[in-house]
């Protein structure tokens, strides 16, 4: 089963890309990208239905918080960079998503914003997702991020394969700066996953690069 694209209510301003249509401890399977239908339905009471509500909540105050509500959950489009079912990673582990779904991922990406010529603004969430946008060319970005972020040969040599980069702490070097897409006008925002928000523990270290994007929304 392939996960569906989220998509915006009213006319779409901003389009949100996730990594992938799994939960990571789960063989349960998103049937819209992150779980977006959840946020628009009466809060579930049973455990399992709230993991997938926390999850589209997660996402949608994300976004509101970072444009300072400017963009309404209405006006959000969300897909995932690959909506096809992937191995599940090793305990812990990132799920890896292969160059030629990737390369398939952008290409269904460049469509989206083809067929909503609204959206202004494009959220990419999560280190991997941003590595193949700026590696296969999608938006401009920065070589030093991309070399530092090529995954380890450890992970490739696992079965299944997992990704981690090269270098630790890469994210920092992108995260919560402003960015083009390479054949089009829509400004560009690398954040954490909707898993990691509202930002806690170690990703307090965010806080910073958050904030600069909320100052460009305050203009």
């Amino acid at each position: 089963m392939m996960t569906k694209d989220w998509k915006s209510l009213r006319e779409a301003r901003t389009l949100v890309i996730g990594h992938d249509p799994a939960l990571q401890k789960s063989d349960t399977q998103a049937g819209f990208a992150l779980f977006a239908d959840y946020y628009f339905k009466p809060e579930p009471s049973s455990r399992s239905e709230r993991r997938k509500y926390g999850l589209a909540k997660s996402t949608f105050d994300q976004i509101s918080f970072l444009t300072n509500d400017s963009i309404k959950p209405e006006e959000i489009y969300i897909t995932n960079l690959c909506n096809d079912k992937l191995p599940h990673a090793p305990v812990k582990k990132t799920v890896f998503i292969p160059k030629s779904k990737a390369e398939e991922g952008i290409k269904h990406i460049k469509e989206i914003l083809l067929s909503n010529p609204s959206i202004k603004y494009i959220f990419p969430m999560s280190l991997q997702v941003n590595y193949w946008l700026q590696k296969l060319g999608f938006y401009q970005g920065s070589q030093e991020f991309v070399d530092s972020s090529e995954p380890s040969k450890a992970g490739m040599n696992s079965n299944p394969p997992y990704y981690t980069p090269r270098k630790g702490i890469t994210f920092l070097m992108i995260c919560g700066n402003c960015y083009r897409v390479s054949a089009g006008n829509q400004i560009v925002f690398p954040i954490l996953h909707s898993k990691n928000y509202p930002l806690k523990g170690r990703f307090f270290a965010y806080s910073d690069r958050y904030d600069k994007i909320r100052e460009y929304f305050r203009i």
